[in-house]
């Protein structure tokens, strides 16, 4: 209650008096309806002051909830972010391993059979599957820079740039993985075509 209630109780419990023809207030009349209404402003004072504190406590939950929900979130992309460079990391690597051991067996393999009077064109296309797997490799090996650039973007808060080196990454990486195929087919071919059952050259 505030000072112009006040005022206006007071005045109309004056228009009450003067309505009812009296022209003389008691003092002790009015000192009573002035602790009255006193006592009337604490309890107001008091129920105002408790539901400022309600509304403060429910701010601060609310708060508190909502940086939990952050938190959270934060938590989460941090945690999906993390995941995503395993399996990029992971990728790189396979796409690495795989194309670099079929291209160092085929290499054994030629080596260990040059001299056992095996024909050129029997060597030939298992020398089309190295050339495969190592430019499947060197995908992989710029595929590991594009992922290095664009986890820099991404840190330095270049989205757009970041997205993009993600993007090139993930088709080097897939396009690793299609010259190994291409050069697991054309070794299989080779061996089919110029390899007996008993691996004698034809």
């Amino acid at each position: 209650m505030n000072g112009k209630d006040v005022i206006a109780d007071i005045r109309n419990a004056v228009n009450d008096v003067k309505r009812n023809n009296q022209d003389v207030v008691s003092v002790s009349a009015l000192l009573n309806y002035l602790e009255a209404l006193e006592e009337d402003a604490n309890q107001i004072e008091e129920i105002d002051r408790k539901k400022h504190e309600i509304a403060l406590e429910e701010y601060k939950a609310a708060n508190e909830r909502n940086i939990a929900h952050y938190n959270a979130q934060q938590l989460h992309a941090i945690e999906m972010l993390r995941s995503v460079i395993t399996y990029g990391a992971a990728a790189l690597k396979s796409a690495t391993l795989i194309n670099g051991g079929a291209a160092v067996a085929l290499l054994a393999f030629i080596g260990n059979i040059w001299g056992k009077g095996i024909k050129v064109v029997a060597v030939e296309p298992l020398t089309n599957s190295i050339y495969y797997f190592s430019f499947g490799v060197l995908l992989a090996a710029i595929g590991t820079a594009g992922s290095y650039f664009a986890q820099y973007y991404y840190n330095e808060d270049h989205e757009k740039t970041g997205v993009a080196f993600h993007v090139i990454t993930v088709l080097l990486v897939i396009g690793s993985y299609v010259l190994f195929g291409l050069g697991t087919i054309g070794a299989y071919e080779a061996f089919a075509e110029h390899l007996g059952p008993a691996g004698n050259v034809k």
